[in-house]
């Protein structure tokens, strides 16, 4: 049989006769393709929000938030009570003997330099936040506020202290609020390894091991203020569980260890002991 010829306009429909073309062309394929990437991508979507979503609940609930947030930022509004000058008492608790200085009377400022404390205005000096070298350059871990300028931020270290017209609260708590707080009144915050909370252990937070003098500002549930060393190497652990027994109920880390006779001034404007430090540490000076 001779093979049928075609005409250009001849239509020829191939593939058999259950076959029919899509009533759109190429278009219906194209559709359903991004209707099920559309869909793979809102479910991808919604997997990633609940994965973060996971993740900022354990991350803020690894221990207890010392107090609220709003709390701590009211506080802020008043200043330390009480007669300027700094007392000291030595403590023996679960075997860790500790020198316990409270504060009263002050108020704080940061500095990076060490300030000449024959100035009889000036009654305490501690080291406050951590730093690492890297390329030459000093950068601070985590958050870290001076008059209202951000140098640094991250939230991981949960203790902080915040400081807004000299008057200072220290706190647990990961949430960002206080750092807007204090960065848009041109307040000073860092951020420091939390030891205790609302009167328990921050074992999530305690990344240093082995034995070393430990230091640490801590708070009593009155709101009164203290700084405290150990007088023998300690674990944070042991530390931590001093402090607790001790009665405080919030408490966070002071990096470098204590010193063999730290200077403080006491009410009646006796300056006791020195200042010492080899590091470029960031300061916390109270004065009058």
């Amino acid at each position: 049989m001779k093979d049928k010829e075609y005409k250009d306009d001849d239509v020829v429909v191939i593939g058999g006769a259950g076959w029919k073309p899509s009533p759109h062309g190429s278009s219906g394929k194209n559709d359903r393709k991004w209707k099920i990437i559309a869909i793979l991508s809102a479910v991808g979507l919604f997997l990633l929000e609940g994965f973060f979503l996971g993740k900022h609940i354990y991350y803020n609930n690894q221990f207890n938030r010392s107090r609220p947030d709003s709390e701590i930022i009211a506080q802020l509004a008043f200043p330390m009570p009480g007669s300027a000058g700094v007392s000291i008492q030595h403590q023996a608790v679960m075997g860790v003997k500790m020198k316990i200085y409270a504060l009263n009377g002050l108020k704080a400022h940061f500095t990076d330099t060490v300030p000449d404390y024959s100035d009889s205005s000036i009654y305490f000096i501690t080291r406050s936040s951590d730093y690492r070298i890297k390329n030459d350059q000093k950068h601070i871990i985590g958050d870290y506020i001076v008059n209202g300028k951000i140098i640094a931020e991250s939230l991981w270290r949960a203790g902080f202290m915040s400081v807004i017209d000299g008057n200072v609260q220290i706190g647990v708590s990961r949430s960002p609020k206080i750092r807007k707080h204090i960065a848009e009144n041109s307040g000073s915050m860092f951020r420091q390894i939390a030891l205790v909370s609302a009167g328990t252990r921050c074992d999530e937070q305690f990344v240093l091991k082995g034995k070393v003098t430990r230091c640490a500002y801590a708070r009593d549930i009155e709101g009164n203020l203290y700084f405290v060393e150990t007088e023998n190497p300690e674990t944070l652990y042991g530390f931590a569980d001093a402090l607790i027994e001790y009665g405080f109920a919030d408490a966070i880390y002071i990096t470098g260890g204590s010193q063999k006779e730290c200077f403080y001034r006491s009410e009646d404007g006796t300056a006791h002991g020195k200042y010492t430090d080899e590091k470029p540490h960031e300061l916390v000076v109270w004065t009058k």
